[in-house]
């Protein structure tokens, strides 16, 4: 049990990607592993209830290749076509691709007994997609199982470059964005849910992932995030707000400030 769900409960899973892309696969690999269109596709495929996904796709160019990627790929897994952006699998499954900012969707399609999984991959911090209220609003519908995953990029040739105390008001608000994103998570956390920061160790463009899950998850998730990166060579810092929210704000610190910054203490 999530708080007050009960995994026996969950009618429907409502899967949405805030930042789907072109739905195009990397590395020569298979479409259905490779995208994360392609991965929920599959994955839904083989859910055991209801599932809804939606992908948001904000840049014309961009949503009008995913739609094609989407046509020549979902057939393989078993999905039909059913209008210019919808698909469906065996009544079970409906998947729709939407020509709009993640900013926009719509929580309000949701019921206290959906299981809720959101993607939030934006290619920087300006074009983040999931607004600061997405996670509260999901709770206040009554859902009780909730994860999100977004990804940061903090790399010190980016926008780590402007001044955070006394560079341009663009740059400032950028760099700013970082902690108040996070807070704004951390502040919409029912009591039983935590906030999960893995950063990739020696990595030049300190790349990091932000997973908001069940407290019940903290020994699963670490475990899947130590063997994944295993596979490729690579190992994580692994942090929880709740659990060290010493140690999860000097995480954040070292992902979002220069050194010197934090040499000089700059908050």
């Amino acid at each position: 049990m999530i708080g007050n769900a009960k995994f026996a409960d969950i009618t429907r899973h409502v899967w949405w990607d805030l930042t789907a892309g072109n739905g195009v696969a990397e590395y020569d690999a298979p479409w259905r592993t490779s995208c994360s269109p392609g991965i929920l596709a599959n994955h839904a495929a083989k859910a055991r209830k209801p599932v809804d996904i939606l992908l948001y796709e904000i840049q014309v160019g961009t949503y009008d290749r995913l739609l094609g990627e989407l046509g020549n790929n979902l057939p393989t897994l078993g999905y039909e076509k059913d209008g210019e952006d919808r698909w469906v699998l065996d009544d079970r499954v409906r998947l729709r691709a939407v020509n709009a900012s993640g900013h926009t969707a719509d929580t309000s399609i949701l019921r206290p007994s959906d299981a809720v999984l959101v993607f939030n991959d934006p290619n920087a911090i300006t074009e983040w997609a999931m607004r600061p209220s997405f996670a509260q609003e999901v709770t206040n519908r009554g859902v009780g199982l909730f994860r999100s995953l977004s990804t940061l990029g903090c790399n010190a040739a980016g926008i780590k470059r402007g001044d955070l105390e006394d560079g341009s008001g663009d740059a400032k608000r950028e760099r700013r964005a970082w902690f108040e994103l996070i807070a704004a998570q951390q502040a919409s956390l029912p009591a039983y849910r935590d906030l999960f920061l893995a950063g990739i160790e020696r990595d030049a463009a300190q790349w990091a992932y932000l997973l908001c899950t069940a407290q019940t998850w903290w020994g699963k998730t670490e475990a899947i995030f130590r063997t994944e990166f295993a596979k490729i060579n690579r190992t994580t810092t692994m942090d929880w707000y709740r659990r060290d929210p010493a140690r999860f704000e000097a995480a954040k610190r070292f992902l979002f400030l220069t050194r010197r910054e934090r040499e000089l203490g700059v908050e």
